[in-house]
């Protein structure tokens, strides 16, 4: 059976808006509440509103090892940047929208070196705002079948957590348990 382990680490900034750890915070059309992000704009014509879609924003970030990060990527008008943006772009956004029907797109965010560290805003629709395990699960999946990129799936975040879900069978034993199996065979040696 599965086993997840959550681990939790600081506060995350998502994509240069407001940051929060407590309440929610308005900014620029942005609100932002325990970690997500939800943005919005409406567009006036002629005197009639319409408002466009709530999205939720989750900050996802993941190490592709193995890949050469050169310092072009640190540059969001670099062709590198752009090709590369593009790469996870196109390969990422059919898992999500086959395994998340809230999904909307993924925005890039940046890269940075030890390998490639991959930061990207995934963006949905507010109306169903996917869980952490879900995100991981598409990440999860996507790492099995993308060949373009390498996803390391033991480092990807998602909203600042690492989660991990390990499959097969871990065998532990306890201090507790080994002492007691001592005393049950100390006390039946000595019936003997």
């Amino acid at each position: 059976t599965p086993t997840t382990t959550t681990t939790t680490s600081s506060p995350t900034t998502t994509a240069g808006l407001s940051t929060t750890t407590g309440g929610p915070t308005t900014t620029g059309g942005s609100t932002t509440t325990e970690g997500s992000t939800t943005t919005g704009v409406s567009t006036t014509v002629g005197g009639s509103t319409t408002a466009a879609p709530q999205l939720t924003s989750r900050q996802v970030v993941f190490r592709s090892a193995g890949e050469t990060f050169t310092n072009d990527l640190l540059s969001s008008s670099s062709a590198a940047f752009i090709a590369r943006a593009t790469l996870l772009t196109t390969q990422l956004e059919p898992f999500f929208r086959q395994s998340i029907g809230s999904f909307n797109t993924i925005n890039v965010v940046s890269f940075s070196n030890g390998s490639i560290i991959n930061t990207l805003n995934v963006l949905f629709n507010s109306n169903s705002d996917p869980d952490v395990l879900q995100i991981l699960n598409v990440f999860t999946t996507a790492a099995q079948s993308i060949t373009a990129f390498n996803i390391e799936t033991s480092s990807i975040t998602v909203q600042g957590l690492t989660v991990t879900v390990s499959t097969g069978v871990t065998h532990k034993s306890s201090v507790l348990t080994a002492l007691v199996l001592v005393a049950l065979s100390w006390s039946l040696s000595r019936q003997s």
